[in-house]
Formats: structure tokens, sequence, C-alpha cells
């Protein structure tokens, strides 16, 4: 099956952000979305690689960077459909081990960064008369999960911020969502599926049974970027095996 076919959605000439586009789930939706025909620009950390014809170095905690790089990649491309917002870390730490700057880290990059490309990207589609904003989220966000404390609570607010930046955007007939990935093979999971036993106990919690793929996760991102989500706003697509189910 080729990549095209995979999207599953038509995304012929959108033009996408993609912030954190050359790792992880994001390297995969920037992977689909141009097998889907879009034009994408890609946003990532020194020393990264994208097959994205505009590429921007970006630190989403430094609020100058973002709104340059949001910026910049509207001229690049014309102007911005979609922005989706991949970037993110996961923080194992119960409450008694979070230092004040284990909190401050991940905040900074989990929570501060969403809110700085959600304003940033706003007077774009605002002149643009629409527009669609994607946010990571997790189901970690939604129920929870032990020593997950700073990760959690800034997912939590991702959640939030999404809903209210729905309402927010609405008079312009912009939408933001988010996608709420569960245990996913990326790099961020590497530690906890190569010890047997955790990886035993994750795999166990999911009724599925088996981590997810990056590229489903991307196509979920994808459909809410798309025209195909149109009458979806203010909506959190939890994408995690059945976890939340239970």
């Amino acid at each position: 099956m080729t990549a095209q076919a995979m999207a599953l959605v038509d995304l012929t000439g959108l033009r996408l952000l993609i912030m954190g586009g050359a790792a992880g789930i994001g390297a995969s939706c920037t992977e689909l979305a141009m097998a889907a025909g879009a034009v994408v620009a890609v946003s990532h950390l020194p020393g990264e690689e994208t097959p994205a014809p505009h590429a921007f170095t970006c630190d989403v905690t430094d609020p100058a960077q973002v709104t340059a790089t949001v910026d910049a990649a509207a001229e690049a491309l014309g102007a911005l459909d979609g922005v989706i917002l991949t970037a993110g870390i996961f923080d194992f730490r119960g409450v008694e081990e979070t230092s004040d700057a284990d909190w401050q880290r991940i905040v900074a990059l989990n929570l501060n960064g969403p809110f700085h490309v959600g304003r940033a990207v706003a007077p774009h589609f605002r002149k643009a008369e629409g527009g669609s904003l994607v946010f990571f989220s997790s189901q970690v966000g939604i129920v929870g999960h032990p020593r997950a404390t700073g990760y959690a609570a800034t997912k939590a607010g991702v959640n939030g911020l999404t809903r209210t930046l729905a309402i927010e955007f609405a008079p312009f007939h912009a939408r933001c969502n988010a996608v709420a990935p569960g245990p996913i093979e990326t790099p961020m999971t590497a530690i906890a599926r190569a010890d047997p036993e955790r990886s035993r106990k994750l795999v166990e919690a999911v009724p599925l049974k088996r981590f997810g793929q990056p590229g489903e996760i991307a196509r979920a991102a994808l459909f809410l970027a798309a025209p195909a989500s149109a009458y979806i706003t203010g909506h959190t697509l939890v994408a995690d095996g059945g976890v939340t189910a239970i």
C-alpha cells in the first residue's frame, strides 16, 4: 500500500505547517501529508532533517521564535490552511520527585508551547477566514497515570486550551482540535518498550493488545487538519487502542 493510500484523506494543495515535523509522529505527519498532496513546511530542532520543501528551526518554548516561524511559513506557502503541533516531552516522575525546575520545563514545552502557537496562528487564520489548528494531547491527560505528574497536568491543559481556542476561532471560521494518543512505538516510549516487564504491562492495559504506530496517529491528525473534518472543532480525538474505554 502506498503512503498516499494510507493517508486516507485528500490534502491536495492544502498548505500545512507541521511543528516538530522531523521526528516521531511529526515525521509521519510530514511524510503522509506530502504523499496526500499537501504543500508542507516543517519546524524542527537544530540537527534534524526533513524532506519538506520549507523547513525552519524553532524552539516552541520561545514565543518570539514561534511567531517568526509561523509568519515565515505563511509567507513561504502563501498562507496557512492548517498547523499541526506535535512537539512535546514525556516526563516520568511522581509528584514528590518533581522539582520546580522539572515542572517548569515540561510546562514550558507541553503547555506554553501550544499557547504560543495558538496565539501566533490566530491572526493568519483570521485574515484567511479559516484554518485548522491541531494540538497533541494524550490519553494520560484524560485518565491520569502514576508517576506522570507534569505530563498529565500539561496534557489536560492542552485539552482545555483546545476547547477554548475552538470557541475563540469560530467567528472567523477556523477550528482547533487535538489528538490524544495512547502508547505508541516512538522514541518517546523506547525506554519503556526496552524493559520487557514494563512493555508487557503497557500492552496488557490496551484492549487492542499492542502499541500504536506513528502513522496511525498521523492519519488522525491529518484528518483533523483536512476539510474532511470541517464540522469538528473543540474536540480531543482519542487514539489509544481502547485504554480510556475501560
